[in-house]
């Protein structure tokens, strides 16, 4: 298997091929090389686990992808999953065509659960996107 720091420098990459630069965005972060306190001191990491990406829209509403699970917050509740539990996914409009500044997506688990995830519209859609396949795909090889 992987280490953490495997898996994390290659979704970043993934990240990065696919994102337009600059990658600055409002409320959704990629932790190539910094680490931002809004969400982190919420949130209980195993050990040697680390953070790809986030999508901060306040502490009751947020969506975190790690290096071993996917987690998200809508209205104060946490959910999660391992990612080797996801199965599919739908992105829905994360290229912004409907009014609002994020959208929501579904990812659909093997238990046939679905845990949604919220995803910043527009350019910066790619970070959770590609955070989250690029991660599965690692972890399915």
């Amino acid at each position: 298997m992987k280490s953490d720091t495997s898996i994390k420098n290659i979704c970043v990459a993934a990240v990065k091929r696919h994102t337009i630069k600059p990658i600055d965005f409002a409320i959704t972060t990629l932790f190539d090389n910094e680490l931002s306190g809004n969400l982190l001191n919420q949130i209980v990491f195993c050990e040697g686990e680390l953070p790809i990406s986030q999508t901060f829209i306040d502490k009751s509403d947020w969506t975190l992808v790690t290096t071993r699970r996917i987690v998200s917050c809508f209205n104060g509740q946490v959910r999660e999953t391992v990612a080797n539990n996801v199965n599919s996914w739908n992105w829905g409009d994360f290229k912004g065509h409907k009014n609002g500044q994020t959208s929501i997506s579904e990812i659909k688990l093997n238990d046939g659960n679905v845990l949604n995830v919220h995803i910043e519209v527009g350019k910066a859609s790619m970070i959770i996107i590609y955070s989250i396949m690029a991660l599965v795909g690692q972890l399915k090889k």
